[in-house]
């Protein structure tokens, strides 16, 4: 398939591990310039390498706290001095800080939440928008979950924030269709590294020795067992390679009459 994201630019927030490397991986392939935004240098610059051994005319690894307004317009002026304009935006930034009945979750533990998977890419998407509506095209790619469709159980905010995500991707469809931009979504069910070693940064859930789902395995393996749903699939995670896939399908050009949808990669998880 052409996809036509040859020489176009993408900005991946948190490009630098699992879903997010899958990703730049995914539209490095595409020959496409990328910028990785995210706050692991080394790992970040390491898969900067390897997406410009896969392919990537240009690779641009910008350190990004995306809850920092100040750093994020930073990282879109870099983007745009670099190559000069912005046609793809993927929100990957999210994540949770506990398994734990709402119960027993405290409002500081909401608002990190929060942050992190909304207020994350509603800072991200507002940097970009008026530079899409400018040259009249773009897309943005939001990372929901199947949690914020069905909701996981210990995981209460995560689930509501990933509804949200949901939302938000819908309603801006309408705002800024007009303009010529497409908003969509990937829902993913979990979503694994296949090397964890490789392909986590040190902020990571997966990571190795530091990950809270390393830990929760280790801790809270009943708490994982409570919030696993079963596949229509014999396998039961996800590839960040098959999210990346999803990725470049929303971003190209097969997909320009789809705007507002919620491509779910789930394995049937949510048919049972």
């Amino acid at each position: 398939m052409e996809t036509g994201l040859a020489g176009k630019t993408a900005i991946v927030t948190g490009g630098n591990a699992n879903i997010g490397r899958g990703i730049v991986l995914a539209f490095a392939r595409e020959g496409a310039n990328i910028v990785i935004a995210a706050r692991d240098e080394a790992q970040g610059r390491k898969v900067a390498a390897q997406a410009t051994e896969l392919g990537a005319q240009d690779v641009l690894w910008a350190r990004t706290d995306v809850l920092n307004s100040d750093e994020v317009e930073a990282m879109v002026n870099q983007t745009l001095e670099r190559f000069g304009s912005i046609d793809v935006l993927v929100n990957n930034v999210g994540g949770n800080v506990d398994f734990k009945p709402f119960v027993e979750s405290t409002a500081g533990e909401w608002k990190k939440e929060i942050d992190l998977n909304l207020t994350s890419a509603l800072l991200c998407t507002r940097a970009v928008i008026p530079h899409m509506m400018a040259q009249k095209s773009g897309r943005i790619i939001n990372l929901g979950s199947t949690a914020g469709l069905v909701g996981d159980p210990l995981l209460v905010v995560y689930s509501t924030t990933k509804g949200a995500i949901h939302t938000f991707t819908k309603v801006l469809a309408k705002e800024v269709g007009p303009y010529g931009i497409n908003v969509n979504a990937i829902s993913p069910y979990t979503t694994a590294p296949e090397n964890p070693d490789e392909e986590t940064s040190a902020g990571s859930r997966w990571h190795p020795s530091q990950g809270l789902i390393t830990k929760a395995i280790l801790t809270k393996p009943d708490d994982l067992v409570t919030i696993s749903r079963p596949c229509a699939l014999e396998r039961t995670s996800a590839k960040p390679s098959e999210i990346g896939a999803a990725a470049v399908y929303l971003a190209s050009d097969a997909a320009a009459f789809i705007t507002g949808h919620l491509l779910v990669v789930d394995g049937g998880t949510i048919l049972m």
